[in-house]
């Protein structure tokens, strides 16, 4: 079953005082001071639990990365003007709300992890457990990093609390000072546990920071880097390929074999606004029977996806609902969808859930499996002139995939075929944008292939840092041409 964190800093009130007859003169019971806190293991626990949970906070893994990473590529469309139009359209502003939204949420996750790793070393607790917490907040601090580097590019490089006057003097450090800090984090986080006992699944571990830190290293081009740790991930034994892809998006797979580091949702902890559920169903469903709470079809997949996929590739049918395509004994209605298709893979591994409300899905969401991981290894091993010896990892994807073992490629083509099976592989899990920029094919794809006319370099390359921010602060600067 699956185990949720206890959430418990910064987000219900907080008991601490015994009675007594001081009862009337204590502070406020409603209220968690800097006094009353950090004081023993459990405080320590909770204060790293509130971490993870910033990284589902609105626009954060919760919707944001579908925005940043697919929306904005050439793979799927919104048609709301209320949500992500804008960012489709590459007429984004700096007041955007969902942007906005995003900023908030990663740094939020920054802060939260500044204050564990301050401040739990001064903690009398189990050292063992201690230790543990602070590199789980080094990894926790680096994913948002991660995020923010990726997102709008140069960011303020803040490593413990600030009080508010130094808050608002923070400028913006180059994306490679930021980056250097990623790496740090995530080497740090390297010491944490392979593994946990199953009432703790969900936790960072040292498979995961070693992942993150190859992704890392592939983002800046600094391939051997990247194969480096990658293969110590393959080598670590403990990681597998599912032998079907849908096994990656079903609920009773969560946290197993192919799984490097994923959110944990669970449903059932409130209707709209605040709750611990996926929002993935609701917005990205078909408006038909198929979610049991209904949903809207706000994102979906551009008019093309359905063209970019091999016959025979058994991940079509989990990744995206169309004509033919039948779920829970119901035949998809292509006119649910603007294009006629919708994005099916957080919904058709399970039958409906008759109890989940609205943006309150049970499903958990991927950030890295360890398909990512094979792929990043075969990709770096390309980039180092290591073509024949990259073949295998490659393949794997695809015979997993149900397609045939590609012929001898060159060094050119072996780079088009790995994007291609990024592309199909990760479709609609926050990463297409990203692996366009990075390999410099950003313009061809989305300017020109899908016709997105307004995108120009190298305004559209990374965000607009938002408004309110800099109207706070007057030593942000902003992203060139916003």
């Amino acid at each position: 079953m699956k185990k949720k964190f206890l959430y418990w800093l910064l987000l219900v009130p907080a008991f601490f005082a015994g009675c007594g007859k001081d009862f009337l003169v204590r502070p406020p019971l409603n209220q968690i001071s800097e006094e009353s806190y950090w004081k023993n293991e459990q405080d320590a626990e909770y204060a790293v639990n509130a971490i993870y949970d910033a990284l589902q906070m609105d626009l954060g893994y919760r919707l944001g990365l579908l925005m940043f990473g697919d929306v904005a590529g050439d793979d799927m469309n919104c048609f709301d003007p209320n949500w992500f139009v804008k960012m489709d359209n590459f007429t984004v502003t700096t007041d955007d709300l969902q942007v906005e939204a995003s900023w908030r949420a990663w740094w939020a996750g920054v802060a939260r992890a500044n204050s564990v790793i301050q401040r739990v070393p001064a903690i009398e607790m189990n050292q063992e457990k201690k230790e543990r917490l602070i590199n789980e907040a080094h990894f926790l601090r680096a994913v948002c990093y991660f995020n923010i580097v990726n997102i709008w590019g140069d960011a303020p490089l803040i490593l413990k609390e600030l009080d508010q006057a130094a808050l608002m003097s923070v400028k913006r450090d180059p994306k490679e000072t930021i980056w250097a800090q990623i790496e740090a984090d995530f080497k740090a986080a390297e010491a944490l546990p392979a593994s946990y006992p199953s009432t703790e699944a969900g936790r960072a571990t040292r498979g995961a920071a070693k992942a993150f830190l190859a992704r890392s290293y592939l983002y800046q081009g600094k391939f051997a880097e990247a194969a480096a740790k990658s293969k110590e991930v393959i080598d670590m034994g403990i990681y597998h390929l599912h032998d079907a892809y849908i096994k990656n998006f079903q609920t009773a797979y969560e946290n197993s074999v192919e799984s490097v580091f994923e959110i944990q949702f669970v449903a059932g902890t409130g209707g709209w606004g605040p709750n611990e559920g996926n929002w993935m169903p609701s917005y990205t469903g078909p408006p038909g029977p198929y979610v049991a709470s209904g949903a809207w079809g706000i994102i979906v997949p551009e008019m093309n996806h359905a063209n970019i996929y091999e016959p025979n590739d058994k991940r079509r049918a989990v990744n995206i609902f169309e004509a033919g395509s039948v779920y829970n004994g119901v035949p998809y209605d292509p006119t649910w969808s603007t294009t006629g298709t919708s994005l099916a893979k957080y919904i058709v591994g399970d039958p409906p859930v008759k109890t989940e409300g609205y943006i309150d899905g049970a499903r958990n969401a991927p950030v890295i499996r360890y398909a990512e991981v094979l792929l990043i290894y075969a990709e770096a091993l390309n980039e180092t002139n290591q073509t024949a010896a990259a073949a295998p990892y490659l393949d794997s994807i695809r015979v997993r995939a149900g397609l045939n073992p590609l012929p001898a490629l060159g060094k050119d083509a072996f780079r088009n075929a790995v994007l291609q099976e990024r592309r199909i592989e990760f479709f609609g899990e926050g990463q297409r944008f990203f692996d366009l920029r990075r390999t410099g094919k950003a313009s061809e794809f989305i300017k020109i292939k899908a016709n997105k006319v307004n995108y120009t370099e190298p305004k559209h390359l990374y965000f607009p840092v938002p408004q309110s921010e800099i109207d706070l602060n007057r030593n942000l600067s902003q992203n060139k041409d916003y």
